[in-house]
């Protein structure tokens, strides 16, 4: 079984593919590393890293025709208030990339795609429980 996990440099995604590498799994990372770290992605034979962008629908469009996934999990996504504050573009540019992502999966049969949304739906608390 052959899984795609987008985002998979940064915390969440890089502990899924590293525990999922570990049951025998083969897994292809992707992450254009603008917030993610290469040193979080694990090192196992079973993991590919790639340096792209969901964003870019001709780079992704060429990992799915190269690799034949059964499963996508999506975690690409700008992170930090601050930072989703200062660069409000690249947040409707990640809307792109879930539009790129759900459209490859459709035409490329892929079984099932997870979606994990940031904590940043969340916004900042009034008050700490």
């Amino acid at each position: 079984m052959k899984i795609l996990i987008t985002g998979g440099a940064g915390n969440i995604a890089s502990s899924l593919a590293k525990k999922l590498a570990e049951l025998d799994y083969q897994v292809v990372i992707v992450d254009n590393l603008l917030t993610g770290s290469i040193s979080k992605i694990p090192k196992n034979k079973n993991t590919v890293f790639i340096n792209a962008d969901v964003n870019n629908l001709d780079d992704m469009s060429s990992i799915f025709q190269t690799n034949h996934f059964d499963y996508v999990f999506h975690y690409a996504a700008i992170v930090g208030v601050e930072r989703t504050l200062a660069n409000p573009i690249s947040v409707l540019n990640d809307i792109k990339g879930i539009e790129n992502i759900l459209t490859l999966c459709r035409d490329h049969n892929i079984k099932r795609v997870f979606y994990s949304s940031s904590s940043e739906v969340y916004g900042e608390p009034f008050e700490i429980p």
